[in-house]
């Protein structure tokens, strides 16, 4: 029996609350959900922080009768917590003074994730998102076989020469914009959501 890195993909929606009581009930459903699925403790520790920061901006930029919802994505690289709410304004980080208690969240999540950004949903609303680094640890595995791969095929030439953007922001940007139309935060069956998102002015 050897052991290898886990190709499998974990990924887990909830919702609750936007209030600031639930989030402790967030902070203990991500722990147990991540190390149901063995992440890795460090990363679990971490992501632990983190999903309490996020889910506390989004309980308050909401009205208490809002929900939030979480996204967690486990690989073996990495774990990715995503939070969204139904302010479309986007998160604001302050500098704090050194005798401020708030203000530090987003400083935090900014130090603790290897990366985090937010974006738009195209039902409205916007989700915050870090990734962490360190995720599912390996599973003993007894295949030995690699599993089969198709030979690639050959296309028409293009006729105009292809110019590839690949700096960081184009390409977060294109992210981002992608993750958008993705509609995993609302409720299933369909609850009305879409009611209790407001038009802040």
């Amino acid at each position: 029996m050897t052991g290898g890195a886990s190709s499998a993909i974990r990924v887990a929606v909830a919702h609750f609350p936007s209030t600031t009581a639930a989030v402790p009930k967030v902070r203990r459903s991500t722990v147990h959900m991540l190390t149901t699925w063995s992440v890795d403790p460090d990363a679990v520790s971490v992501a632990e922080v983190v999903v309490c920061e996020l889910a506390s901006n989004a309980a308050k930029a909401s009205y208490p009768d809002d929900v939030m919802a979480i996204r967690l994505t486990a690989t073996s690289g990495s774990v990715l917590i995503e939070v969204w709410d139904s302010n479309d304004a986007g998160p604001r980080i302050t500098d704090p003074n050194t005798d401020s208690e708030d203000g530090r969240g987003l400083l935090m999540v900014g130090a603790l994730s290897s990366r985090w950004s937010w974006y738009r949903a195209k039902t409205g609303g916007k989700v915050v998102w870090a990734q962490i680094p360190g995720g599912l640890r390996p599973e003993p595995t007894d295949r030995d076989a690699a599993m089969p791969t198709r030979a690639p095929t050959v296309g028409p030439e293009p006729t105009e020469p292809v110019t590839y953007r690949t700096d960081p922001e184009t390409l977060q940007r294109v992210a981002d914009a992608l993750r958008g139309l993705d509609t995993w935060h609302r409720p299933y069956p369909p609850e009305s959501v879409a009611n209790r998102v407001r038009v802040r002015t």
